[in-house]
């Protein structure tokens, strides 16, 4: 049937929640039925400057009686209806609403979008993002074509329709979204899905200058602005552009001094350039900021390894394991530094519960078993040694050291 919907053609039934609307999609017989929810957010009282919700409504449940030739964007066919949609969340932004703007004729005779106001391309975004979490894309993408088609805040469409299809896998039709998104009006949603995804593809030149388009057109706060920054520091570092990444994290310090992350990352290219006391100065000031940065601590450990300073470095890996036990240079730096020392015991606790958590190589559990050896774990160090053995054979150290545990058993 290709006739348009006509006003009279649809019928206004009030619901209390969207459970009663996924149970007349259950219920109804008529696959040409369609439905649509106007779903709004909590109203602030501001006579009395709280937030005030009234009880979830979605008031706008519309019934054609004729199936249209093309449903709109934002309209869901019943016979296609999931079942996750049973699963929505019922209190996420759901209060009383007006009803929502109807598809109506065009002088062609197709249905179309009637044009959509600020409030409705809002509660629609919202809509979409719930629909986003709950897994349900199509739905999602139905939305923001409906405000595409709108011809309002088409920087927010193309962003949502990026997150779509990223969600989908369709990674290089995300990227094309989101620049399309920033082309018709630069936005920060849609520079952090493109920036995103050009650096899970490994396309960091190209995300480090949409970074710093970002940061020429948006007016956002210091902090994001620093986050930026860092994020293009990162790309630099990745493709050697030293000299680059270090003014870029050094942006990101000016508009956040007390960013431990950044000042981690800064440590690092300047340890990577073999500039040991810019890198010590960072790696302390990380810590100090946040004492709970295991790779910052790493960094201050391989700079005392650089100065022979094997005791402060073997420290240094311990708190680091201690923050975030699955750290493998961490690990590896550790048990170098025991044996340099000949401190055995803390090295020995720290990669037995490593070994448990982590994928091990037959190297490190030799490693281990010296440890244990040492210790005087005799038997431990007889049962590390035989797990070596199940994994490879033919390693020498670890059939030695069976032989001779089994002798002086």
């Amino acid at each position: 049937n290709s006739n348009p919907l006509n006003e009279g053609d649809y019928e206004i039934i009030p619901v209390k929640s969207l459970d009663e609307v996924v149970n007349r999609f259950s219920e109804t017989e008529n696959k040409g039925d369609y439905f649509l929810v106007r779903v709004k957010a909590p109203v602030v009282d501001s006579a009395e400057a709280k937030i005030t919700v009234e009880a979830p409504l979605a008031d706008s449940l519309v019934q054609a009686q004729a199936p249209l030739a093309q449903p709109p964007p934002f309209v869901k066919k019943t016979g296609e209806r999931k079942e996750e949609l049973s699963s929505l969340p019922q209190n996420e932004s759901i209060s009383a609403a007006s009803p929502v703007a109807m598809p109506t004729s065009s002088s062609s005779g197709s249905a179309i979008v009637a044009p959509i106001d600020q409030d409705d391309i809002h509660y629609l975004k919202e809509n979409a993002q719930v629909l986003l979490k709950a897994g349900e894309i199509d739905l999602a993408r139905n939305i923001y074509r409906a405000i595409l088609k709108s011809g309002e805040a088409s920087d927010v469409a193309y962003a949502g329709l990026a997150l779509c299809a990223d969600r989908d896998g369709m990674v290089e039709q995300a990227i094309q979204l989101a620049w399309d998104s920033v082309a018709f009006a630069p936005n920060q949603l849609g520079y952090q899905i493109l920036s995103q995804l050009l650096v899970q593809q490994g396309r960091d030149q190209e995300a480090a200058s949409a970074l710093a388009r970002a940061i020429k057109h948006l007016k956002i706060p210091n902090e994001a602005k620093a986050d930026y920054y860092k994020m293009m520091g990162n790309c630099y570092s990745r493709l050697g552009q030293n000299e680059e990444a270090e003014q870029a994290y050094l942006k990101a310090l000016e508009l956040n001094p007390m960013s431990d992350e950044v000042q981690s990352n800064l440590g690092s290219l300047f340890l990577e350039q073999g500039k040991m006391v810019e890198a010590k100065r960072c790696y302390q000031d990380a810590i100090a900021s946040n004492q709970e940065n295991d790779k910052a601590w790493v960094g201050l450990g391989l700079c005392y390894v650089s100065e022979s300073d094997k005791e402060q470095a073997h420290d240094a890996f311990e708190k680091a394991l201690h923050l975030n036990l699955r750290n493998s240079t961490a690990i590896f730096h550790l048990v170098k530094c025991a044996y340099e020392i000949k401190q055995y015991a803390s090295a020995e606790l720290i990669l037995s519960k490593y070994v448990e958590v982590a994928p091990v190589s037959p190297s490190l559990l030799y490693s281990l078993a010296g440890l244990q050896f040492h210790v005087g774990k005799k038997r431990e160090a007889l049962l590390t040694a035989k797990r070596i053995l199940q994994i490879k054979a033919d390693h020498s150290g670890a059939s030695e050291l069976v032989s001779r545990l089994e002798s002086e058993s």
